[in-house]
C-alpha cells in the first residue's frame, strides 16, 4: 500500500524470512561462519540459539544458499515430531523412497545405506532442525544416534540444530549429555546494538529502492528502544511506522509515528493511561517471547532512559491499561489482557510452599535447585500432564495471529477440565475450551530422588534399585509397597521398566534415566499434585 507513495520496489520490512534481506552485522557474520564450519569440518553437531526474532531462520536460509552443489540440505521446520515422523521428514526431504510399514531399523539401515552411496560420491548431507528447543528428549537422543552412521574417518551426516536459549538448558539434561558433548561449535545470536539497528533499517530500506532516508534520527532510537534491538520486532514496527506515514503523508518518519505504531502493534485505546513502557511486557504481547525456564522473568526489566528526554516526556510513554478478566476466555482474547510470566513463576513455586523471591539465583531453575528441585521444559499432552500429575506452568498462544502469548498455572486436573491460577484468581475450564489455545508446552517442578543414581540398568545394585521397584510397585499397583524388595537389577525388572516405558512412550530400552525417573517418582506424593493418586486410575497394568 505504502510502497509507491515512499519510492520503493517492495515492502521492506516483511517478517517472512527471506535472505535477500538479510543484514550481516558482525554477530551474523560470526554466526554463519560457525555454521559453514558445521557443514564444512565439523565432525558433531553445531549449535545456533538466539532470542525470538534475532534472525536464526533466515540465517539458515543464507547458509543454504551459499552451500555448493555437492551438498544436500533437510530443513526440518516443524519440530514436534515423534522419532519416526523425524526420520519420516528426513527421508522427505532428502526424497529417499519409504513405506508406512518402515520401523526404526528400516529407515536406519535405508539412511545408512543412502549416506554411504553419497559419501562415495563425494557428496555430503546435511540435516538442520530449526526451533530444535521444541523436540522431545525421545526425538533429540534419535538424532544423536544419527551421528553414529559414520565410516572409520568419517561423519556421514552433519547435523545443525537451532533455537531458542531453553534448547541449552535442555542440553544440560543428565539423559542429554552424551549429545551435548558431541558438539563442537556453538555460538548465540544477541539483539542488534543501536548502531546495527540504524544500519539494519537503511540496510532493508536500500534493498526496497529508497533513495532516501525514510526515519528520522531520533525514530530510529526510538525504534530501537522498543525493539531492543530484536529484528523482527523492528520490521514490525517499521513496517506500522511506514504505514502510518503514508496515511498522514509524512516523510520522514519522525517519533510521533513511531509511538503511535507501538500503540496500534499492542492493540492500545486510544485513552489508555500513560507510565513508562514495560519492554519485556511488550514482547510478550508481539507473542515473541519464546519464554522457557532461563528466561520467563526477564519480562519484568524496564527499558534505559531516553537518549533525548526532551523530544517525548516519559509520562507520555503508553502502557496497557489495568485489564478486567470477568472470565479467563475473555482474558485470554483480549488484546490487552496479557499478565507479566514471573506471576505465573511465583503461583508455581507457592504450590511448592516456597516463596520465589527469597530464593537465590538469577533463573527459575537454579532457584529450585537450592530446594532440591529440577525443572522440565517441554511439549506435551494433557495425558502426560496427568500422567506427571505435578503443577505445570502452561504456555497459552492467546492470539493466533500475532502468536501473543500467556504463562498461566495449572494447579488442578480432571479428566476433562482444568483448574488455573493467575495472581490470586482461579478458574475451572473445561479442556475442549483450553485446548484451542494450548499447543503443548509446559513447565514444571519435580523431586528427583535423593539417590547416587544417573542410569540405572541391567545389573545394579544398591538403594537406587530399591527406589525403581518400588516406585513401580505403586505405578502398577497403585498401592505402597513392601519393604523387602531385591535390591538388584534382573531381567525380570528389566522387562517391567520396558513395559513401563512403552505405556508411557518413552524409549523402551530398559534403563532408567531421567525421563523415566521423573515418571516414577510422579507416582510419589511428596509435594503438590494435580490430583491425588487415590483418585487416579491405574496408568500401568498390574505385572505378576
Amino acid at each position: 500500500m505504502y510502497t509507491a507513495h515512499f519510492g520503493l520496489s517492495a515492502a521492506p520490512f516483511s517478517i517472512t524470512p527471506d535472505p535477500q534481506y538479510l543484514y550481516l552485522s558482525a554477530p551474523h557474520k560470526e554466526a554463519l561462519a560457525h555454521l559453514l564450519y558445521g557443514v564444512n569440518e565439523g565432525p558433531g553437531f553445531v549449535l545456533l540459539t538466539g532470542e525470538v526474532g534475532t534472525g536464526k531462520t533466515t540465517l539458515c536460509r543464507c547458509l543454504i544458499e551459499q552451500l555448493s552443489e555437492n551438498v544436500d540440505v533437510a530443513l526440518i521446520l516443524n519440530p514436534r515430531l515423534t522419532p519416526i515422523e523425524l526420520l519420516s521428514a528426513l527421508f522427505d526431504e532428502l526424497r529417499i523412497a519409504y513405506t508406512a510399514q518402515f520401523s526404526l531399523k528400516n529407515f536406519i539401515d535405508t539412511l545408512y545405506s543412502y549416506l554411504l552411496t553419497a559419501y562415495a560420491v563425494k557428496r555430503r548431507t546435511v540435516l538442520i532442525v530449526d526451533e530444535a528447543q521444541n523436540l522431545s528428549t525421545e526425538v533429540l537422543e534419535q538424532v544423536r544416534l544419527l551421528t553414529n552412521l559414520e565410516t572409520t574417518s568419517q561423519k556421514l551426516l552433519q547435523i545443525i540444530l537451532v533455537g531458542q536459549p531453553e534448547l541449552q538448558v535442555l542440553l544440560e539434561q543428565n539423559d542429554l549429555r552424551q549429545l551435548a558433548q558431541r558438539i563442537t561449535a556453538r555460538y548465540h545470536l544477541p539483539p542488534l546494538p543501536p548502531k546495527e539497528t540504524e544500519a539494519y533499517i537503511e540496510h532493508r530500506l536500500k534493498i526496497s529502492g529508497a533513495q532516501r532516508p525514510l526515519f528520522s534520527k531520533p525514530a530510529v532510537k526510538w525504534i530501537h528502544r522498543y525493539s531492543r534491538g530484536i529484528p523482527r520486532l523492528i520490521n514490525i514496527i517499521c513496517d506500522r511506522a511506514l504505514l502510518g506515514g503514508y496515511v498522514n503523508n509524512k516523510s520522514p518518519i519522525d517519533s510521533k509515528i513511531i509511538h503511535k505504531a507501538v500503540r496500534e502493534v499492542r492493540g492500545e485505546r486510544p485513552n489508555s493511561r500513560k507510565g513508562v513502557i514495560n519492554v519485556g511486557l511488550f514482547i510478550l504481547l508481539l507473542g515473541l517471547g519464546g519464554y522457557g525456564w532461563y528466561s520467563l522473568s526477564s519480562s519484568l526489566n524496564h527499558p534505559p532512559p531516553a537518549s533525548n528526554p526532551t523530544e517525548l516526556p516519559v509520562t507520555s510513554l503508553p502502557v496497557p491499561p489495568a485489564p478486567i478478566k470477568p472470565s479467563l476466555l475473555s482474558l485470554l482474547q483480549s488484546p490487552t489482557g496479557s499478565i507479566p510470566a514471573e506471576v505465573a513463576i511465583n503461583t508455581l513455586f507457592k504450590q511448592w510452599e516456597l516463596d520465589y523471591g527469597s530464593l537465590s539465583g538469577s533463573t527459575p531453575c537454579e532457584r529450585a535447585a537450592t530446594r532440591e528441585l529440577a525443572c522440565l521444559y517441554k511439549v506435551g499432552t494433557w495425558i502426560e500432564l496427568q500422567t506427571l500429575n505435578r503443577p505445570a506452568i502452561l504456555e497459552l498462544v492467546t492470539d493466533a495471529g500475532t502468536g501473543r502469548k500467556q504463562a498461566i498455572t495449572l494447579t488442578a486436573l480432571e479428566a476433562d477440565q482444568a483448574t488455573l491460577q493467575l495472581g490470586e484468581e482461579s478458574f475451572n475450564l473445561k479442556l475442549s475450551e483450553l485446548t484451542p489455545f494450548w499447543l503443548g508446552q509446559f513447565s514444571l517442578l519435580w523431586k528427583p530422588p535423593t539417590l547416587p543414581v544417573s542410569l540405572i540398568s541391567l545389573g545394579a545394585q544398591g538403594p537406587a534399585v530399591l527406589w525403581v521397584r518400588q516406585q513401580l510397585w505403586k505405578a502398577e499397583l497403585n498401592k505402597s509397597p513392601p519393604s523387602n524388595f531385591s535390591m538388584v537389577f534382573d531381567r525380570n525388572l528389566r522387562q517391567r521398566v520396558i513395559a513401563f516405558q512403552q505405556q508411557h512412550n518413552l524409549v523402551a530400552d530398559g534403563v532408567i534415566g531421567e525421563q523415566s525417573l521423573l515418571l516414577l517418582q510422579a507416582f510419589s506424593e511428596e509435594g503438590p499434585v494435580l490430583k491425588s493418586r487415590a483418585e487416579v486410575e491405574k496408568v500401568v497394568p498390574a505385572v505378576p
